[in-house]
Protein backbone atom coordinates (compact mmCIF):
# COMPACT_ATOMS: atom_id res chain seq x y z
CA UNK A 1 0.00 0.00 0.00
CA UNK A 2 2.03 3.10 -1.12
CA UNK A 3 2.31 5.92 1.85
CA UNK A 4 1.36 9.52 0.97
CA UNK A 5 3.65 11.69 3.17
CA UNK A 6 2.60 14.97 4.73
CA UNK A 7 4.58 17.49 5.39
CA UNK A 8 3.68 21.01 6.70
CA UNK A 9 4.84 23.30 3.19
CA UNK A 10 5.66 20.33 1.57
CA UNK A 11 3.18 18.80 -1.53
CA UNK A 12 4.31 16.36 -3.54
CA UNK A 13 2.86 16.05 -7.11
CA UNK A 14 3.84 13.47 -9.92
CA UNK A 15 3.54 14.85 -12.99
CA UNK A 16 2.54 12.01 -15.80
CA UNK A 17 5.93 11.93 -18.26
CA UNK A 18 4.43 9.58 -20.77
CA UNK A 19 5.48 5.81 -21.09
CA UNK A 20 8.67 4.79 -20.29
CA UNK A 21 9.36 0.96 -20.69
CA UNK A 22 12.61 -0.66 -19.10
CA UNK A 23 13.63 -3.39 -22.00
CA UNK A 24 14.42 -6.70 -20.77
CA UNK A 25 18.48 -7.83 -21.46
CA UNK A 26 20.62 -10.44 -21.13
CA UNK A 27 21.93 -10.14 -17.47
CA UNK A 28 25.07 -12.53 -18.53
CA UNK A 29 26.98 -9.92 -20.61
CA UNK A 30 29.52 -8.59 -19.03
CA UNK A 31 32.79 -6.49 -19.33
CA UNK A 32 36.11 -6.94 -18.52
CA UNK A 33 38.67 -4.73 -18.62
CA UNK A 34 42.23 -5.17 -17.66
CA UNK A 35 45.83 -6.33 -18.27
CA UNK A 36 46.03 -9.90 -19.51
CA UNK A 37 49.51 -12.43 -20.51
CA UNK A 38 48.80 -11.24 -24.39
CA UNK A 39 45.67 -10.68 -26.62
CA UNK A 40 44.55 -7.66 -28.52
CA UNK A 41 45.59 -4.45 -27.14
CA UNK A 42 42.13 -1.81 -26.74
CA UNK A 43 39.78 -3.85 -29.28
CA UNK A 44 36.59 -4.98 -27.90
CA UNK A 45 36.67 -9.26 -28.14
CA UNK A 46 33.73 -11.86 -27.55
CA UNK A 47 34.61 -14.56 -25.41
CA UNK A 48 31.94 -17.37 -25.14
CA UNK A 49 33.35 -19.36 -22.18
CA UNK A 50 37.22 -19.45 -20.31
CA UNK A 51 38.59 -21.44 -22.79
CA UNK A 52 38.03 -18.71 -25.66
CA UNK A 53 39.52 -16.62 -23.07
CA UNK A 54 42.65 -18.87 -22.81
CA UNK A 55 43.13 -18.98 -26.32
CA UNK A 56 42.76 -15.47 -26.41
CA UNK A 57 44.64 -13.79 -24.05
CA UNK A 58 46.60 -16.30 -22.28
CA UNK A 59 44.68 -17.76 -19.41
CA UNK A 60 45.29 -17.21 -15.66
CA UNK A 61 48.06 -14.73 -14.45
CA UNK A 62 49.14 -14.33 -11.20
CA UNK A 63 49.40 -10.59 -12.23
CA UNK A 64 46.55 -9.74 -13.75
CA UNK A 65 43.53 -10.23 -11.47
CA UNK A 66 41.26 -9.84 -13.96
CA UNK A 67 42.04 -13.34 -15.17
CA UNK A 68 41.19 -14.75 -12.22
CA UNK A 69 37.73 -12.54 -12.83
CA UNK A 70 36.75 -13.58 -15.40
CA UNK A 71 37.38 -17.75 -14.49
CA UNK A 72 34.77 -17.02 -11.77
CA UNK A 73 32.24 -15.76 -14.33
CA UNK A 74 32.39 -18.62 -16.51
CA UNK A 75 32.11 -20.77 -13.07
Amino acid sequence: MPVRPTYPGVYIEEVPSGVRTITGVATSITAFIGRALRGPVDEPTIINNFGDFERKFGGLWVDGPMSYAVRDFFI
